[in-house]
C-alpha cells in the first residue's frame, strides 16, 4: 500500500523540502556570517570558476580577514604576459600564487578577489570571495574599502580583449549590485584609508567608484590601455547592465524557515528518524583562518522521511489534485511522489 498523505501534510513537507534542497545546497564558505553581503543581489552572478579550479595544493598560508565596508570597485592588471593560451590562464594565477604568498610578499593568497582573462573566463582569486567581501592586498599598501579585480595581462603594453572587457563589466555590475556600491559615472565614494603609499592610513579619501591601483597607490597599474577604459568606458558600460535589470520585473520570493524550524515541522508531521548529509570543505584550502563551518548539516527531505501510512478513507480528497500547488509552495520532490501515487491509485487492476 503506497503511503498517502492529507492536504495539510502535503503542503507542509512540501515546504519542508524546498527548505531543506536550499540548505542542503550552500557550501562552508556560504557560511562565513561576516563577508555575507547584506542585501540579496538583483543581478545574478555572471560564471565565476571557483578557487578550487586553479588552486589544487595551493592552499591559504594565513589569515584571511572580512572587508566590512566596501564603498568602491578597485581594477589592476598583473603585468604578466599577453599571449598565455586559454590552458594556461590557471598556471598563470598559480604562479601569481606563489609570488604572493612568498617571502618577498608575505600576504596569505593571491592579493585579489577576482581575476579575468583574456578569453573572458572570470576566476575566483582570494578564497571566500565568491561568498562574500574579503580583504585584498596591494603592492604599495591597501587603503581598503574595495574589492580587487585583476585583468590577467599587462596593459601597459596591449589593450584589454574585448572578452575580458564584457566579462569585468557583468562582474563590475555584479559587484556594485551586491555591495551596493554606486557606478554610475562620476559616481564617488569617501572613506578613511588604512594605509598606502599614497594615501597614509587615516587619511581622507575620495575615489571614483571604479577606480584603477594607480589611483590608490603610486604605481603604474593598472597599464595605460586598461587605465583609458576604466576611466572612459567602464562606469558607463556597467551602469547599462544595472539599468537594465532594475527595469525588468522581479521573481516572486519566499521567505524559507530555518533548518531547526523544518526539522520540527517534519518531526510534528510524522516521527521520523533524521538523515544528515554533510559537506566538508575543500581541502586545498583547509588553512584559511576565516571563520568556516567545518559541515552543513541539511534538514530531512520528503525522499528520506519515513511518512506514516494513513487510512486511506481519512483523506479530504483526491492527492492528485494537490501537484500545483505543490509545485507553487517549492516542494518538486514532494509533489512529484504524489502525483505518482495518485497515478497508480487511478489504474485499474491488471486482469
Amino acid at each position: 500500500m503506497e503511503p498517502t498523505f492529507s492536504r495539510r501534510q502535503a503542503l507542509q513537507l512540501s515546504v519542508a523540502g524546498a527548505s531543506a534542497a536550499a540548505i542542503a545546497a550552500m557550501s562552508p564558505t556560504q557560511a562565513i556570517a561576516q563577508t555575507t553581503p547584506t542585501k540579496p543581489a538583483t543581478i545574478p552572478r555572471p560564471s565565476i570558476k571557483p578557487r578550487s579550479a586553479w588552486a589544487t595544493n595551493h592552499p591559504v598560508k594565513g589569515t584571511l580577514k572580512a572587508e566590512q565596508d566596501v564603498r568602491f570597485l578597485l581594477i589592476h592588471h598583473s603585468a604578466s604576459s599577453n599571449s598565455y593560451s586559454a590552458d594556461e590562464a590557471a598556471r598563470q594565477i598559480q604562479s601569481f600564487y606563489n609570488f604572493h604568498t612568498s617571502s618577498e610578499k608575505g600576504w596569505p593568497d593571491v592579493a585579489y578577489n577576482f581575476f579575468v582573462d583574456r578569453f573572458g573566463i572570470i576566476w575566483e582569486a582570494r578564497q571566500g570571495s565568491i561568498a562574500g567581501a574579503v580583504q585584498g592586498d596591494a603592492t604599495g599598501g591597501s587603503q581598503g574599502h574595495a574589492m580587487l579585480c585583476c585583468f590577467i595581462g599587462n596593459h601597459q603594453e596591449a589593450p584589454i580583449s574585448p572578452e575580458a572587457r564584457n566579462s569585468m563589466v557583468q562582474l563590475l555590475a555584479w559587484l556594485g549590485d551586491t555591495y551596493n556600491v554606486d557606478t554610475s559615472p562620476g559616481a564617488t565614494a569617501t572613506f578613511t584609508s588604512r594605509g598606502s603609499n599614497k594615501w597614509p592610513q587615516g587619511q581622507s579619501v575620495t575615489a571614483r567608484t571604479i577606480s584603477a591601483h594607480r589611483e590608490m597607490s603610486l604605481t603604474s597599474c593598472p597599464g595605460d590601455f586598461a587605465f583609458n577604459t576604466i576611466r572612459n568606458e567602464l562606469p558607463e558600460a556597467v551602469t547599462k547592465v544595472r539599468n537594465s535589470y532594475a527595469t525588468a520585473p522581479s521573481p516572486t520570493t519566499q521567505t524559507a524557515p530555518s533548518s531547526t524550524a523544518v526539522t520540527d515541522l517534519v518531526s510534528s508531521i510524522a516521527p521520523a528518524t533524521t538523515n544528515t548529509e554533510t559537506t566538508t570543505s575543500e581541502a586545498a584550502d583547509t588553512e584559511t583562518a576565516l571563520t568556516v563551518q567545518p559541515t552543513v548539516t541539511a534538514a530531512i527531505s520528503p525522499d528520506s522521511t519515513e511518512t506514516s501510512r494513513t487510512d486511506q478513507n481519512s483523506q479530504d480528497g483526491s492527492n492528485a489534485g494537490l501537484y500545483a500547488a505543490l509545485l507553487v509552495s517549492g516542494g518538486a520532490a514532494t509533489a512529484l511522489t504524489v502525483a505518482a501515487i495518485a497515478r497508480r491509485k487511478n489504474q485499474k487492476p491488471h486482469s
